[in-house]
């Protein structure tokens, strides 16, 4: 495989969100829909080739298909060399699940089926393969976070040093990076036609992954889904299911709850209930959330928490090591590269790079392709 320019920003990409390491958990997901994860995706399978990285391969959904199945565009697909390892339901195996005759058959990959898993999706049980004929894959695999993680021990096991997980942030629920520990967040110009809009909520994203680790003391194992965490003694219920049901009841329990009293929530905290307790005045009481893939509000309602001195915190931190940026939007105006990608990187404060337009900022200084104005 000869390694172009392109190829060598991709690896510097991936030896910047490895710190130095030859082996990770890596979880990619995208702003929205035509973000340019798959060509993220794509850069990264190559660099990790070149590098000599054995790779395996997952997705928390349905992903490298030719057209999307919501908006009927043209995708990416996903392409992996020989010698990758897959997890991905038998209807994605050996010929990709795609039905595809002729020249197309040609470009499929064909995987060897090395073990099943006992993980079942609607498009059938889910293998573990190893490509014994680069091509393209189709990759199909469960929503939930333990089996998520269940893969990825079976991926490593059969001798996966990094392992990519095509994830989406419109599954957060799934928790892929909460699983990987590590992520690389894809932003593009679909998201909006307004650049600055986009770049907000990129911030806004980033902030959430940034969200402070909670003390030990704070961490008590099980508990109710809505509780108080008490100074002194055991934690206190929140009469109530989650905190989706009634935050205005959460709310009353938070303000009246004692001086050093923590709000714990273990399903989502949505901005519902962020400005249910600023209507009570409980922007003094500390927020736990397991990790930040629980924050579902919205910039608006988050931003007048945090205005108000509210907080939040995690059990679990989310690395979002670097992010990005696609200026072309197949749904309404693209941006300029240039400025796009260094607009993001002024909100960022880690690698930020085009890999189609060949941008870079904030690698480390060692990658020829920095830019040599943002370190």
């Amino acid at each position: 495989m000869h390694a172009g320019p392109a190829d060598d920003l991709a690896a510097g990409l991936l030896r910047a969100v490895l710190g130095g390491r030859d082996r990770g958990r890596i979880s990619l997901v995208g702003l929205s829909k035509n973000a340019g994860k798959t060509v993220t995706l794509n850069r990264l399978i190559r660099a990790a080739a070149g590098l000599g990285i054995p790779l395996g391969l997952l997705s928390t959904g349905r992903d490298g298909e030719p057209v999307d199945a919501v908006t009927e565009l043209p995708k990416p697909r996903i392409w992996a060399p020989e010698g990758t390892l897959v997890a991905t339901a038998a209807a994605g195996g050996p010929d990709g699940g795609s039905g595809a005759a002729g020249e197309d058959r040609e470009r499929t990959a064909r995987v060897a089926v090395l073990r099943e898993t006992g993980i079942t999706t609607p498009l059938g049980p889910v293998v573990i393969g190893r490509v014994v004929r680069s091509g393209e894959v189709l990759l199909v695999g469960p929503g939930s976070a333990a089996r998520i993680a269940t893969l990825l021990d079976e991926l490593e096991a059969a001798g996966a040093a990094l392992c990519l997980v095509d994830g989406s942030l419109d599954r957060r629920a799934a928790a892929a990076p909460a699983v990987t520990g590590r992520a690389i967040l894809a932003a593009g110009a679909a998201y909006s036609a307004s650049m600055d809009a986009t770049v907000s909520q990129v911030r806004y994203l980033l902030e959430l992954f940034d969200l402070p680790e909670a003390p030990p003391e704070w961490r008590h194992g099980a508990r109710p889904p809505v509780c108080l965490l008490l100074p002194d003694g055991p934690p206190v219920a929140v009469p109530v299911p989650s905190a989706l049901t009634d935050p205005a009841v959460v709310a009353e329990a938070a303000a009246a709850a004692p001086a050093g009293a923590v709000l714990s929530v273990t399903g989502a905290l949505t901005g519902g209930l962020l400005l249910a307790l600023l209507s009570r005045r409980c922007a003094h009481i500390p927020i736990l959330v397991p990790d930040p893939t629980h924050v579902l509000a919205d910039r608006g309602a988050w931003r007048r928490w945090r205005r108000q001195g509210g907080q939040v915190f995690v059990e679990k931190r989310v690395e979002i090591a670097a992010v990005t940026t696609n200026a072309y939007s197949p749904v309404g105006p693209s941006y300029d590269a240039a400025a796009f990608c260094a607009r993001v990187a002024e909100v960022a404060g880690r690698p930020v790079v085009d890999l189609v337009a060949g941008i870079a900022h904030h690698l480390p200084a060692d990658h020829p392709h920095r830019d040599p104005v943002h370190r």
